[in-house]
């Protein structure tokens, strides 16, 4: 069934979202509002903190079905004449799509959404990484670290991806990152601009330099780790302390030096001088 403006508006006044948003938050009170320009509903809390809520209504019939006969084609279903924005619809069918795939593939690689969530600070801080799309990003961390071929710790994961978009993947002429959820070869990071995608570049070869010279904390946006007050694992070089004053530790230290040793030698040194005199007479 196509999505309509009929199902939207049913939606907005039926009375069953209502029960149900009461019955997971009786304490609270909330709004359902339509918002037919963007094929969703928007549920918004009645309080000192406003937090909306869109949900979005979709079909998986709203993608085009087509009839392929040599080269003509036909599209096999008529869109009814109150039917909602389909690039709508069909940017979240997209997002549904995206978000299984994360769940399949990226969310249980080892330190795949920790690079995520830094390179999504980075988008937020940083203008020049603000094209770049959550959907690319994520596409392209996972297929970065899984090529790795081996469990990484989130600082290697991370040197990885930056040595990735330094090395040229996202400038015109590369290969692009093929998207997996969609029929047709997409390269997912379309909608970057030439200049954009060599200002991230030219970004992650900096950020590169930064991590090789122990500046990390500058591309985290992060104030530096102070050093560490002990050091563990430095070579004890304090005295030992001797036993007592009387001489004894030194002739412990001499036993632990071969002073015995020197001595034997003394002895049989004068042994055999006295054998040499002995046998003269």
């Amino acid at each position: 069934m196509m999505v309509t403006l009929e199902i939207i508006r049913n939606a907005s006044f039926c009375s069953y979202p209502r029960v149900r948003v009461s019955v997971v938050a009786p304490e609270d009170k909330y709004e359902i509002q339509r918002v037919v320009e963007e094929a969703a509903l928007v549920v918004q809390n009645i309080g000192e903190q406003r937090i909306c809520v869109n949900v979005t209504l979709t079909s998986p019939i709203m993608r085009e079905q087509l009839l392929h006969d040599g080269d003509s084609q036909v599209t096999a279903v008529k869109d009814p004449p109150d039917v909602l924005d389909k690039q709508k619809c069909l940017d979240a069918l997209a997002a549904l799509r995206h978000a299984k795939w994360f769940q399949a593939r990226a969310n249980g690689l080892q330190s795949c959404v920790m690079v995520i969530r830094i390179l999504r600070d980075l988008c937020q801080r940083l203008p020049t990484w603000g094209p770049l799309n959550s959907w690319a990003m994520e596409l392209m961390c996972e297929k970065v670290i899984a090529s790795a071929g081996q469990h990484l710790s989130p600082g290697d994961a991370l040197r990885r991806v930056f040595e990735a978009l330094a090395s040229g993947l996202l400038l015109p002429g590369s290969p692009g990152l093929l998207d997996p959820c969609e029929k047709d070869p997409i390269d997912a990071a379309s909608p970057l601009s030439a200049q954009e995608r060599e200002d991230i570049t030219a970004s992650a070869q900096h950020a590169l330099r930064l991590i090789a010279f122990r500046q990390i904390h500058k591309v985290l946006g992060m104030d530096p780790i102070p050093p560490p007050k002990f050091q563990r694992g430095g070579r004890f070089t304090r005295k030992r302390r001797r036993d007592n004053s009387t001489g004894e530790g030194n002739d412990s230290e001499g036993e632990l030096d071969g002073g015995d040793g020197k001595k034997d030698k003394k002895e049989d040194g004068e042994d055999s001088k006295m054998d040499t005199d002995k046998e003269n007479k």
